[in-house]
């Protein structure tokens, strides 16, 4: 086969996301195991050769992996996928990344229901919740299966003892939430847990206004927070039942939407930053001319600025067109409509 064709067809997967690369391996053996067992001589020859082929190559990728997690020795456990780039970035600056295994899990605990969390009937509940609240947010999940809730409590019950557990959160309703969820999944482990809580070490060293999230943070601070802190502070057993406490009592309320306010995480019906959308539509507002809209992403942008939380882009998408449908806000859609729109108010 020609370079140059090589070269198209490489640069056609590199184009892919992790969800392509799942569809096209599946499509694959499903078309080895189709031709094996129902094509004509040539192809169910074509079709047992790929599919003795790819048996060969994926034993091979599973003893690399073995061989990659006996060299690491902590497991880091993170709330976003965007954070686990973040980390195995900075992890591999300081020159710390084989040792290192790091797994995040892909969602948004600052909203949704939570009760029963842990059960079938839980995730089912929440998936539901979030096809109607939070679309993006219930489809990046699906997408990215290995790092849905079920497949990540798997994960962490079966982190061996003799690994380090460090996990890694801001002060915001987000990760402090999803803290206590990942601690009650690992309250059965005997051997320590690690924190990082990178708020708090931006606080205490003095480096500026800490931010509330990690993925705020200034690249060559994070990658110092690495090398300097990347170990983790020991969670003591009174500190961890504590959280395992709060997890449950959380889990037992019947709120959509937590904030973190004074340090404490707070359970919210799903209107309550409603004020703080009308607010920042009208403070934008004011700086245009009279009658002009302002952009919905202007707006996500402010309330997240001003409010200092960590909350979905869509669920914020979400809350604005409740307003709109309530008459509070009107819109108008932009060429890339239903995904921009400007927003305005109703009684200007």
């Amino acid at each position: 086969m020609g370079g140059i064709v090589i070269d198209k067809l490489f640069e056609k997967l590199s184009g892919f996301g992790e969800r392509e690369h799942w569809l096209l391996l599946r499509q694959l053996v499903n078309t080895a195991i189709h031709d094996s067992t129902h094509g004509e001589h040539e192809d169910r020859m074509f079709g047992q050769r790929l599919y003795n082929l790819m048996e060969m190559h994926i034993d091979t990728v599973s003893y690399q992996r073995l061989q990659e997690e006996k060299l690491q020795t902590r497991v880091h456990i993170v709330f976003s996928l965007s954070e686990a780039g973040s980390l195995k970035v900075a992890l591999s600056k300081v020159g710390k990344r084989e040792e290192s295994r790091v797994v995040a899990f892909n969602d948004w605990f600052s909203v949704g229901p939570i009760t029963e969390l842990s059960t079938k009937e839980g995730q089912l509940r929440r998936q539901m919740w979030l096809m109607e609240h939070d679309r993006d947010s219930y489809y990046s999940d699906s997408i990215n299966q290995e790092h849905q809730i079920e497949r990540m409590i798997d994960t962490l019950k079966n982190i061996p003892e003799s690994k380090t557990v460090v996990i890694w959160c801001g002060d915001n309703a987000h990760d402090q939430t999803g803290l206590r969820f990942a601690m009650y999944m690992l309250r059965e482990r005997k051997s320590p847990v690690h924190m990082v809580n990178v708020t708090q070490i931006l606080t205490e060293t003095a480096q500026g206004n800490a931010p509330v999230s990690q993925a705020l943070v200034e690249r060559d601070k994070y990658i110092d927070i690495v090398r300097n802190y990347g170990e983790g502070i020991p969670l003591n057993s009174d500190l961890r039942k504590r959280y395992e406490s709060e997890w449950l009592e959380l889990a037992g309320q019947e709120d959509v939407l937590r904030l973190w306010e004074e340090g404490t995480i707070i359970g919210c019906q799903e209107d309550k930053l409603d004020e703080v959308i009308v607010k920042s539509v009208m403070e934008l507002q004011d700086k245009l001319s009279p009658g002009n809209f302002v952009k919905a992403g202007d707006v996500v942008a402010k309330i997240l600025e001003s409010s200092q939380q960590r909350i979905s882009y869509s669920f914020i998408i979400y809350r604005i067109w409740s307003l709109v449908s309530d008459g509070v806000l009107t819109f108008k859609g932009l060429p890339g409509f239903p995904h921009q729109f400007s927003l305005g108010l109703s009684h200007v």
